[in-house]
């Protein structure tokens, strides 16, 4: 499902492969989220992630053109 903002729910991944994508990230995010909290998830941060993906209760959009990292240029290189 795609709202105004351009998010979308994991259970509309169209692709095993996408899904393993949103599934890291999430996991990345919850590991964060347990070392700063000191939350217990109950089982590995990687299948916490891929269930709750498959489950569709991750939220995800794809980055804009716009929005993707730029190499910085030096400040020597400016002038």
């Amino acid at each position: 499902m795609l709202d105004e903002k351009g998010v979308l729910r994991s259970s509309n991944i169209p692709n095993k492969y996408e899904l393993i994508i949103v599934a890291a990230k999430e996991a990345r995010r919850l590991n964060e989220l347990s070392r700063q909290t000191g939350l217990n998830l109950g089982g590995k941060v990687t299948n916490v992630a891929l269930e709750e993906a498959l489950k569709g209760n991750v939220l995800y959009r794809y980055r804009a053109e716009s929005e993707e990292l730029k190499p910085e240029i030096p400040e020597s290189a400016e002038e």
